[in-house]
């Protein structure tokens, strides 16, 4: 009876249903092609995808608390051909990189302002903010790529290596670790998981609903406008037109890592369990020759089964804490 309430525990657990995915998908896809099981084709997706576990995993964060953030793509297509721009004018890419990431920043204070103070549903203001911030980058830069004039070390971050392990999975390994810390053992994950639980109560608790949303929203901003600078440094250009889904894969991988739309639950390991399930699939699609249109038609069937499962672990957690007994046939006088 013990070992069966074990099974059951595991079949719940959604982060682990998720493991088991991932490393189904890593033997299909070692079976059906000879280069995809290689220490090299790692590394070469995590580095060419650090920026989508550093955003999503910050904007687990942010969703938790029932807020979301669309203009993630915008805001790192401004960054990457701001920091272009700079870097072209002569400035030091440290100093560069401080400016692109304060201009980051003002994404996220106008996204917070609208959503906290006028009380603007998140997906209206982030959508705006996401014409906005990619109509600028297309501006800022005339539409065409920032390539010329860029200096010899504009790269180099990117390529470096430390202990090993390029730079970018490294930094991705930091950011990652840093949220999670944040998200399970600081006030501002409580608060997080308190605000999208119930607004009201926390408010009622002394928590400053609007200040944490607030800096949520500039947290996320600053993570998408520092992966705009990691993808640019990558490239080697300032491109407006860079990781047009970029959102996407920031939101299936939050829920379909257990964090719904509406908040008040989630994990950040799960987001990096469910970020690296649509890393895989990516890069063995392309490995199998898949084109990219039906990767897109697939990350849209995995959204779909994302809020399916969601709410399938929703409702059993529900269950399991007795919110759905059965009604009592007796009837009080």
């Amino acid at each position: 009876m013990r070992t069966q309430s074990k099974f059951m525990g595991l079949v719940n657990n959604q982060n682990f249903v998720l493991l088991l995915i991932f490393v189904a998908l890593n033997i299909y896809f070692a079976s059906s092609t000879n280069s995809f099981f290689q220490l090299g084709n790692y590394f070469n997706m995590m580095t060419q995808n650090a920026a989508l576990l550093l955003t999503a995993a910050a904007a687990t964060l942010l969703m938790k608390t029932g807020n979301f953030d669309l203009s993630t793509t915008a805001i790192l297509a401004f960054s990457g051909v701001l920091y272009a721009i700079l870097a072209t004018w002569g400035i030091p890419l440290t100093l560069a990189a401080l400016i692109t990431l304060c201009a980051g920043a003002c994404f996220g204070i106008i996204n917070g302002v609208l959503v906290t103070r006028y009380d603007i549903s998140p997906f209206i203001a982030t959508l705006g903010m996401m014409f906005i911030g990619g109509g600028s980058a297309l501006l800022i830069c005339g539409g065409q790529s920032v390539r010329s004039g860029l200096p010899e070390n504009f790269k180099s971050l990117m390529q470096a290596e430390v202990f090993g392990l390029p730079v970018p999975i490294l930094m991705a390994i930091l950011g990652v670790s840093v949220f999670w810390v944040l998200a399970e053992k600081t006030l501002i994950g409580k608060y997080a998981m308190a605000i999208g639980s119930n607004k009201n109560a926390a408010a009622l608790a002394g928590i400053n609903v609007d200040r944490t949303v607030l800096g949520l929203f500039v947290l996320v901003a600053v993570v998408a406008s520092l992966s705009g600078i990691m993808t640019a440094s990558r490239i080697g250009t300032g491109d407006p037109r860079t990781a047009e889904f970029f959102f996407m894969d920031v939101i299936v991988a939050i829920m379909l890592g257990g964090t719904p739309l509406t908040g008040g639950r989630g994990t950040v390991i799960g987001t990096v369990i469910a970020a690296m399930i649509v890393i895989v699939i990516g890069n063995g699609l392309n490995m199998l020759g898949i084109l990219v249109f039906w990767q897109t038609v697939i990350k849209g069937v995995i959204l779909i089964a994302a809020v399916t499962i969601n709410e399938r672990f929703s409702f059993a957690g529900l269950r399991s804490k007795g919110k759905f007994a059965a009604p009592s046939n007796s009837i009080q006088e």
